[in-house]
């Protein structure tokens, strides 16, 4: 069978992560912060309106119990001293409970609260991802 050669970019794709495939361990920093920026993706797609079917909606619901069940264990020192570690933990705390009640549509979203999770992702991603650009993809998140 003859091994396909193709380019991300041919594919409409955007390629992450290391141009070489290399065995690094990913760490728990790491993973943390991916999860992270997952739940952010998840929530900002929700409240934008994207379709969120149950496969999504559930992928959503176990990230945000994981990162809240997650974050008692993580000494958050290595995002350096840009804000209060135990400040910090407390918004993404928050931010897993506020991701549990939309995306459960349990939480009637009115002009304030939902100011208040886009203050509050706001506040994490300066913290946790100080030099990205967190966007969505309009292409991946209109499939259910």
């Amino acid at each position: 069978m003859p091994i396909l050669n193709f380019s991300y970019e041919i594919l409409g794709m955007k390629r992450f992560g290391a141009a070489h495939i290399t065995n690094n361990k990913v760490d728990e920093h790491q993973l943390f912060l991916m999860h992270l920026h997952l739940l952010i993706v998840m929530v900002k797609a929700k409240l934008k309106g994207y379709p969120g079917g149950d496969f999504r909606k559930k992928a959503a619901l176990e990230t945000a119990t994981l990162i809240f069940k997650t974050i008692p264990k993580v000494n958050f020192s290595f995002l350096g001293s840009r804000a209060s570690s135990h400040l910090f933990k407390e918004r993404v705390r928050l931010l897993s409970v506020m991701a549990t009640a939309i995306i459960c549509e349990d939480y009637p979203l009115g002009f304030h609260r939902r100011e208040a999770v886009l203050d509050n992702i706001e506040m994490i991603t300066q913290i946790a991802f100080p030099r990205q650009k967190l966007s969505l993809f309009h292409d991946v998140l209109m499939a259910a």
